[in-house]
Protein backbone atom coordinates (compact mmCIF):
# COMPACT_ATOMS: atom_id res chain seq x y z
CA UNK A 1 0.00 0.00 0.00
CA UNK A 2 0.79 3.80 -0.57
CA UNK A 3 1.17 5.87 1.93
CA UNK A 4 -0.85 9.08 1.80
CA UNK A 5 2.05 11.38 2.36
CA UNK A 6 2.15 15.29 3.45
CA UNK A 7 4.33 15.77 0.47
CA UNK A 8 2.18 13.89 -2.09
CA UNK A 9 -1.73 15.50 -0.87
CA UNK A 10 0.59 19.22 -1.62
CA UNK A 11 1.48 17.84 -5.21
CA UNK A 12 -1.88 16.55 -5.79
CA UNK A 13 -3.29 20.04 -4.23
CA UNK A 14 -1.13 21.67 -6.91
CA UNK A 15 -2.07 20.36 -9.73
CA UNK A 16 -5.64 20.13 -9.27
CA UNK A 17 -5.60 24.04 -8.43
CA UNK A 18 -3.34 24.63 -11.78
CA UNK A 19 -6.38 22.47 -13.80
CA UNK A 20 -8.52 24.39 -12.49
CA UNK A 21 -6.95 27.80 -13.57
CA UNK A 22 -6.65 26.16 -16.79
CA UNK A 23 -10.31 26.02 -16.96
CA UNK A 24 -11.16 29.19 -15.48
CA UNK A 25 -9.34 30.81 -17.89
CA UNK A 26 -10.56 28.20 -20.78
CA UNK A 27 -14.23 29.15 -19.91
CA UNK A 28 -13.29 33.06 -19.79
CA UNK A 29 -12.08 32.82 -23.20
CA UNK A 30 -15.00 31.12 -24.20
CA UNK A 31 -17.23 33.43 -22.69
CA UNK A 32 -15.47 36.24 -24.32
CA UNK A 33 -15.80 34.73 -27.78
CA UNK A 34 -19.60 33.88 -27.15
CA UNK A 35 -19.71 37.51 -26.64
CA UNK A 36 -18.26 38.29 -29.63
CA UNK A 37 -19.94 35.55 -31.31
CA UNK A 38 -23.17 37.08 -30.02
CA UNK A 39 -22.20 40.43 -31.05
CA UNK A 40 -21.38 39.73 -34.47
CA UNK A 41 -25.04 37.66 -34.75
CA UNK A 42 -26.82 41.01 -33.25
CA UNK A 43 -24.86 43.32 -35.89
CA UNK A 44 -25.89 40.85 -38.74
CA UNK A 45 -29.45 40.72 -37.40
CA UNK A 46 -29.19 44.67 -37.87
CA UNK A 47 -28.37 44.57 -40.78
CA UNK A 48 -30.41 42.28 -42.57
CA UNK A 49 -33.27 44.43 -41.04
CA UNK A 50 -31.77 47.45 -42.37
CA UNK A 51 -31.67 45.45 -46.06
CA UNK A 52 -34.90 43.76 -45.55
CA UNK A 53 -36.76 47.28 -44.53
CA UNK A 54 -35.08 49.17 -46.94
CA UNK A 55 -35.08 46.79 -49.54
CA UNK A 56 -35.86 48.76 -52.93
CA UNK A 57 -38.41 46.35 -53.65
CA UNK A 58 -41.66 45.44 -51.32
CA UNK A 59 -41.01 41.89 -49.45
CA UNK A 60 -43.33 39.72 -47.95
CA UNK A 61 -44.60 36.57 -46.81
CA UNK A 62 -47.95 34.96 -47.35
CA UNK A 63 -49.19 32.10 -45.52
CA UNK A 64 -50.96 29.32 -47.78
CA UNK A 65 -54.36 31.41 -47.44
CA UNK A 66 -52.61 34.92 -48.61
CA UNK A 67 -52.55 36.69 -45.96
CA UNK A 68 -49.63 38.76 -44.95
CA UNK A 69 -47.32 37.38 -42.04
CA UNK A 70 -44.21 39.41 -42.41
CA UNK A 71 -44.02 42.89 -44.41
CA UNK A 72 -41.06 44.94 -44.44
CA UNK A 73 -41.00 48.73 -44.43
CA UNK A 74 -41.16 49.30 -48.43
CA UNK A 75 -43.59 46.66 -49.18
CA UNK A 76 -45.93 48.65 -46.42
CA UNK A 77 -45.30 52.20 -48.05
CA UNK A 78 -46.15 50.68 -51.68
CA UNK A 79 -49.77 48.91 -50.50
CA UNK A 80 -50.05 52.28 -48.78
CA UNK A 81 -50.75 51.31 -44.74
CA UNK A 82 -49.03 51.11 -41.35
CA UNK A 83 -46.84 47.82 -40.93
CA UNK A 84 -48.57 46.68 -37.98
CA UNK A 85 -52.36 47.25 -39.82
CA UNK A 86 -51.06 44.76 -43.08
CA UNK A 87 -49.80 41.98 -40.51
CA UNK A 88 -53.11 39.35 -41.11
CA UNK A 89 -54.35 41.09 -43.55
CA UNK A 90 -54.85 39.36 -47.46
CA UNK A 91 -52.96 40.66 -50.02
CA UNK A 92 -55.86 40.23 -52.42
CA UNK A 93 -57.10 43.35 -50.32
CA UNK A 94 -54.86 45.15 -52.21
CA UNK A 95 -55.48 43.53 -55.92
CA UNK A 96 -58.11 45.89 -58.15
CA UNK A 97 -61.45 43.64 -58.80
CA UNK A 98 -60.35 43.18 -62.39
CA UNK A 99 -56.90 41.12 -61.06
CA UNK A 100 -58.65 39.50 -58.54
CA UNK A 101 -59.32 36.42 -60.29
CA UNK A 102 -56.24 35.90 -61.78
CA UNK A 103 -54.30 36.81 -58.11
CA UNK A 104 -56.30 33.56 -56.71
CA UNK A 105 -55.51 31.53 -59.27
CA UNK A 106 -51.66 32.65 -59.11
CA UNK A 107 -52.03 31.87 -55.64
CA UNK A 108 -53.02 28.30 -55.95
CA UNK A 109 -50.84 28.08 -58.20
CA UNK A 110 -47.82 29.16 -56.77
CA UNK A 111 -48.39 27.25 -53.63
CA UNK A 112 -48.46 23.91 -55.58
CA UNK A 113 -44.72 24.58 -57.69
CA UNK A 114 -40.97 24.59 -56.49
CA UNK A 115 -39.93 26.74 -59.03
CA UNK A 116 -40.27 30.63 -58.90
CA UNK A 117 -43.33 31.95 -60.10
CA UNK A 118 -44.58 36.02 -61.50
CA UNK A 119 -47.58 37.40 -62.13
CA UNK A 120 -48.46 41.23 -63.15
CA UNK A 121 -51.30 43.39 -61.27
CA UNK A 122 -53.23 46.10 -60.82
CA UNK A 123 -53.28 47.06 -57.29
CA UNK A 124 -55.42 49.77 -55.02
CA UNK A 125 -54.62 51.66 -52.05
CA UNK A 126 -56.92 50.48 -49.38
CA UNK A 127 -59.61 53.06 -49.88
CA UNK A 128 -59.93 51.10 -53.21
CA UNK A 129 -58.47 54.16 -55.45
CA UNK A 130 -56.52 52.55 -58.71
CA UNK A 131 -52.74 53.64 -57.82
CA UNK A 132 -50.47 51.62 -59.59
CA UNK A 133 -49.27 48.54 -60.99
CA UNK A 134 -46.97 45.38 -59.55
CA UNK A 135 -44.96 42.61 -60.92
CA UNK A 136 -45.30 40.31 -58.25
CA UNK A 137 -42.23 37.21 -57.66
CA UNK A 138 -43.02 34.59 -55.53
CA UNK A 139 -40.73 31.19 -54.19
CA UNK A 140 -42.58 28.51 -51.87
CA UNK A 141 -41.03 27.96 -48.61
CA UNK A 142 -41.89 26.34 -45.49
CA UNK A 143 -42.42 28.12 -42.21
CA UNK A 144 -41.07 27.47 -38.71
CA UNK A 145 -44.47 25.06 -38.37
CA UNK A 146 -43.50 22.96 -41.69
CA UNK A 147 -46.19 24.70 -43.16
CA UNK A 148 -45.75 26.03 -46.96
CA UNK A 149 -45.92 29.69 -47.26
CA UNK A 150 -44.80 31.94 -49.77
CA UNK A 151 -41.70 34.42 -50.30
CA UNK A 152 -42.87 37.43 -51.86
CA UNK A 153 -41.07 39.98 -53.48
CA UNK A 154 -43.41 43.39 -54.84
CA UNK A 155 -41.66 45.72 -57.58
CA UNK A 156 -43.41 49.00 -58.89
CA UNK A 157 -43.41 49.00 -62.54
CA UNK A 158 -46.29 51.43 -63.13
CA UNK A 159 -43.70 53.97 -65.16
CA UNK A 160 -43.07 50.64 -67.26
CA UNK A 161 -46.27 49.84 -67.68
CA UNK A 162 -47.66 53.35 -68.84
CA UNK A 163 -44.73 53.94 -70.97
CA UNK A 164 -45.51 50.84 -72.53
CA UNK A 165 -49.39 51.72 -73.07
CA UNK A 166 -47.95 55.46 -74.69
CA UNK A 167 -46.07 53.79 -77.19
CA UNK A 168 -48.76 51.57 -78.23
CA UNK A 169 -50.43 54.49 -78.37
CA UNK A 170 -48.10 56.16 -80.18
CA UNK A 171 -47.38 52.81 -82.77
CA UNK A 172 -51.19 53.07 -83.23
CA UNK A 173 -51.55 57.08 -83.46
CA UNK A 174 -48.54 56.99 -86.46
CA UNK A 175 -50.36 53.56 -88.12
CA UNK A 176 -53.25 56.05 -88.31
CA UNK A 177 -51.49 59.11 -89.74
CA UNK A 178 -49.57 57.10 -91.82
CA UNK A 179 -52.78 55.62 -93.38
CA UNK A 180 -54.37 59.11 -93.71
CA UNK A 181 -50.44 60.15 -96.13
CA UNK A 182 -51.53 57.09 -98.45
CA UNK A 183 -55.11 57.95 -98.26
CA UNK A 184 -54.48 61.29 -99.34
CA UNK A 185 -51.37 60.44 -101.58
CA UNK A 186 -53.99 57.84 -103.84
CA UNK A 187 -56.71 61.04 -103.61
CA UNK A 188 -54.00 63.53 -104.81
CA UNK A 189 -52.66 60.11 -108.04
CA UNK A 190 -56.41 59.16 -108.88
CA UNK A 191 -58.17 62.53 -108.58
CA UNK A 192 -56.59 66.01 -109.28
CA UNK A 193 -53.46 63.94 -111.53
CA UNK A 194 -56.02 62.94 -113.48
CA UNK A 195 -58.14 66.15 -113.68
CA UNK A 196 -55.30 67.84 -114.71
CA UNK A 197 -54.23 65.10 -117.25
CA UNK A 198 -57.56 65.47 -119.11
CA UNK A 199 -57.19 69.59 -118.64
CA UNK A 200 -53.88 69.54 -120.56
CA UNK A 201 -54.86 66.85 -123.41
CA UNK A 202 -57.70 69.32 -123.93
CA UNK A 203 -55.64 72.73 -123.99
CA UNK A 204 -53.14 70.90 -126.28
CA UNK A 205 -55.66 70.76 -129.14
CA UNK A 206 -55.94 74.29 -128.67
CA UNK A 207 -53.05 76.55 -129.99
CA UNK A 208 -53.58 79.47 -127.63
CA UNK A 209 -52.60 76.86 -125.08
CA UNK A 210 -48.78 76.07 -125.02
CA UNK A 211 -48.42 78.54 -122.10
CA UNK A 212 -51.26 77.04 -119.99
CA UNK A 213 -49.79 73.44 -120.82
CA UNK A 214 -46.23 74.30 -119.74
CA UNK A 215 -48.40 75.74 -116.11
CA UNK A 216 -50.11 72.33 -115.96
CA UNK A 217 -47.57 70.61 -116.65
CA UNK A 218 -45.84 72.45 -113.38
CA UNK A 219 -48.78 71.33 -111.64
CA UNK A 220 -48.21 67.09 -112.44
CA UNK A 221 -45.08 67.61 -111.49
CA UNK A 222 -46.31 69.24 -107.95
CA UNK A 223 -48.45 66.60 -107.38
CA UNK A 224 -46.11 64.00 -108.17
CA UNK A 225 -43.49 64.86 -105.49
CA UNK A 226 -46.33 65.93 -102.60
CA UNK A 227 -47.90 62.07 -103.66
CA UNK A 228 -44.32 61.12 -103.29
CA UNK A 229 -43.73 62.65 -100.20
CA UNK A 230 -46.93 61.67 -98.77
CA UNK A 231 -46.17 57.91 -99.59
CA UNK A 232 -43.38 56.57 -101.90
CA UNK A 233 -44.88 53.97 -103.94
CA UNK A 234 -41.46 52.00 -103.91
CA UNK A 235 -41.55 52.01 -100.33
CA UNK A 236 -44.36 49.70 -100.31
CA UNK A 237 -43.31 47.79 -103.79
CA UNK A 238 -39.40 47.72 -103.56
CA UNK A 239 -39.10 48.08 -99.96
CA UNK A 240 -36.85 50.58 -97.28
CA UNK A 241 -33.53 50.64 -99.11
CA UNK A 242 -34.30 51.27 -102.52
CA UNK A 243 -36.64 54.53 -100.84
CA UNK A 244 -34.22 55.89 -98.66
CA UNK A 245 -32.18 56.03 -101.77
CA UNK A 246 -34.36 57.51 -104.42
CA UNK A 247 -34.91 59.77 -101.27
CA UNK A 248 -31.34 60.57 -100.76
CA UNK A 249 -30.43 61.15 -104.60
CA UNK A 250 -33.74 63.32 -105.37
CA UNK A 251 -32.81 65.50 -102.45
CA UNK A 252 -28.90 65.91 -103.69
CA UNK A 253 -30.56 67.06 -107.25
CA UNK A 254 -33.10 69.12 -105.78
CA UNK A 255 -30.73 71.33 -103.86
CA UNK A 256 -27.38 70.06 -105.71
CA UNK A 257 -25.58 68.78 -102.95
CA UNK A 258 -22.15 65.87 -102.83
CA UNK A 259 -23.77 62.75 -101.97
CA UNK A 260 -21.85 60.16 -100.86
CA UNK A 261 -24.04 57.48 -100.16
CA UNK A 262 -23.21 53.53 -98.80
CA UNK A 263 -26.03 50.71 -97.97
CA UNK A 264 -25.67 47.59 -96.80
CA UNK A 265 -27.88 44.39 -98.66
CA UNK A 266 -30.99 44.81 -97.76
CA UNK A 267 -31.30 41.30 -96.16
CA UNK A 268 -33.53 40.34 -93.98
CA UNK A 269 -36.39 42.33 -95.75
CA UNK A 270 -38.55 44.01 -92.89
CA UNK A 271 -42.02 44.27 -92.29
CA UNK A 272 -43.99 47.05 -93.58
CA UNK A 273 -44.62 48.12 -90.41
CA UNK A 274 -41.20 48.90 -89.17
CA UNK A 275 -40.17 49.96 -92.76
CA UNK A 276 -42.51 53.01 -92.96
CA UNK A 277 -41.61 53.97 -89.27
CA UNK A 278 -37.90 54.13 -90.26
CA UNK A 279 -38.37 55.72 -93.65
CA UNK A 280 -40.77 58.66 -92.10
CA UNK A 281 -37.76 58.98 -89.39
CA UNK A 282 -35.02 58.98 -92.45
CA UNK A 283 -36.99 61.35 -94.03
CA UNK A 284 -37.63 63.84 -90.51
CA UNK A 285 -33.46 63.53 -90.04
CA UNK A 286 -32.81 64.56 -93.41
CA UNK A 287 -35.15 67.51 -93.47
CA UNK A 288 -33.66 68.26 -90.07
CA UNK A 289 -29.64 67.72 -90.44
CA UNK A 290 -30.08 70.36 -93.77
CA UNK A 291 -32.13 73.09 -92.60
CA UNK A 292 -29.98 73.13 -89.45
CA UNK A 293 -26.35 72.97 -91.11
CA UNK A 294 -27.40 74.34 -94.43
CA UNK A 295 -25.29 71.72 -96.14
CA UNK A 296 -23.37 71.38 -99.56
CA UNK A 297 -22.14 67.68 -98.62
CA UNK A 298 -24.08 65.09 -97.55
CA UNK A 299 -23.02 61.49 -96.39
CA UNK A 300 -25.56 58.57 -96.06
CA UNK A 301 -25.23 55.40 -94.63
CA UNK A 302 -27.19 52.36 -93.62
CA UNK A 303 -26.01 49.15 -92.09
CA UNK A 304 -27.32 46.18 -91.56
CA UNK A 305 -25.16 43.90 -88.57
CA UNK A 306 -26.46 40.79 -87.65
CA UNK A 307 -30.12 42.05 -85.55
CA UNK A 308 -29.70 45.49 -85.56
CA UNK A 309 -30.55 48.99 -88.20
CA UNK A 310 -27.80 51.53 -88.12
CA UNK A 311 -28.95 54.90 -90.01
CA UNK A 312 -25.80 57.84 -90.40
CA UNK A 313 -26.42 60.65 -91.57
CA UNK A 314 -23.72 63.36 -91.82
CA UNK A 315 -23.82 67.08 -93.49
CA UNK A 316 -21.24 69.59 -93.87
CA UNK A 317 -21.81 73.10 -94.81
CA UNK A 318 -19.96 74.53 -98.12
CA UNK A 319 -16.79 77.65 -97.00
CA UNK A 320 -14.45 77.90 -94.33
CA UNK A 321 -15.20 79.38 -90.80
CA UNK A 322 -15.66 78.12 -87.44
CA UNK A 323 -17.49 74.77 -86.99
CA UNK A 324 -20.81 74.77 -86.71
CA UNK A 325 -22.56 73.27 -83.58
CA UNK A 326 -26.16 72.29 -82.74
CA UNK A 327 -27.62 72.53 -79.65
CA UNK A 328 -28.78 68.90 -79.10
CA UNK A 329 -31.03 70.09 -76.31
CA UNK A 330 -33.14 72.19 -78.80
CA UNK A 331 -36.44 71.35 -79.38
CA UNK A 332 -36.09 69.81 -82.98
CA UNK A 333 -33.17 67.79 -81.30
CA UNK A 334 -35.23 66.05 -78.62
CA UNK A 335 -38.22 65.60 -80.94
CA UNK A 336 -36.43 63.02 -82.94
CA UNK A 337 -34.79 61.52 -79.65
CA UNK A 338 -37.79 61.15 -78.37
CA UNK A 339 -39.17 59.12 -82.04
CA UNK A 340 -36.36 57.34 -81.93
CA UNK A 341 -36.66 56.02 -78.47
CA UNK A 342 -40.55 55.09 -79.93
CA UNK A 343 -38.90 52.73 -82.32
CA UNK A 344 -36.90 51.36 -79.80
CA UNK A 345 -33.87 52.53 -80.73
CA UNK A 346 -31.17 55.17 -79.29
CA UNK A 347 -30.23 57.98 -81.27
CA UNK A 348 -26.33 59.84 -80.96
CA UNK A 349 -25.45 62.82 -82.34
CA UNK A 350 -21.91 63.39 -83.45
CA UNK A 351 -19.49 66.12 -84.48
CA UNK A 352 -16.26 66.03 -86.74
CA UNK A 353 -13.28 66.34 -83.68
CA UNK A 354 -11.12 67.57 -86.26
CA UNK A 355 -13.22 71.09 -86.93
CA UNK A 356 -13.93 69.66 -90.64
CA UNK A 357 -17.39 71.14 -90.38
CA UNK A 358 -18.99 67.96 -90.88
CA UNK A 359 -21.55 66.86 -87.83
CA UNK A 360 -24.28 63.36 -87.99
CA UNK A 361 -26.39 61.90 -86.17
CA UNK A 362 -26.91 58.09 -85.74
CA UNK A 363 -30.04 56.20 -85.34
CA UNK A 364 -29.38 52.52 -83.73
CA UNK A 365 -31.91 49.87 -83.37
CA UNK A 366 -32.24 46.21 -82.35
CA UNK A 367 -34.53 44.59 -84.54
CA UNK A 368 -36.50 41.31 -84.03
CA UNK A 369 -35.19 38.58 -86.13
CA UNK A 370 -37.82 36.25 -85.06
CA UNK A 371 -40.57 38.43 -86.97
CA UNK A 372 -42.62 37.27 -89.67
CA UNK A 373 -40.62 37.26 -93.04
CA UNK A 374 -41.89 39.12 -95.66
CA UNK A 375 -41.06 40.20 -99.29
CA UNK A 376 -40.75 43.30 -100.78
CA UNK A 377 -43.90 44.17 -100.76
CA UNK A 378 -44.19 43.88 -97.34
CA UNK A 379 -46.70 41.05 -97.31
CA UNK A 380 -45.77 38.05 -95.28
CA UNK A 381 -43.46 35.43 -97.16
Amino acid sequence: MMSNSPGSSTVSREALEHELHVHQVELVQQNEELQRTQSDLAAAHDRYRDLYDFAPVGYCTLDAQGCISKINLTGAGLLGQPRAALVGKPLARFVSSTDADRWHLYLRWALARETPQRIDLTMNFADGTLHWFAAINSARVLDEHGEPCLRVSITDVTDRIRSEVERRIAAIDADARESERRRMALDLHEDLGQRLSAIKIQLASLQQGSEMVGAIDQALALVRRITIDLRPPMLDDLGLHPAIEWLARDTARRLDLKLSLRMDNDLPPLGRAVSVALYRFFQESLSYLLHETHASELGIEVLRPLGQFILILRARASGAGKPWRLDTRSEPSLILEHRARLLGGRLAFDAAPDGSGWFGLQLTQNLDLKETPVDRAGRPA
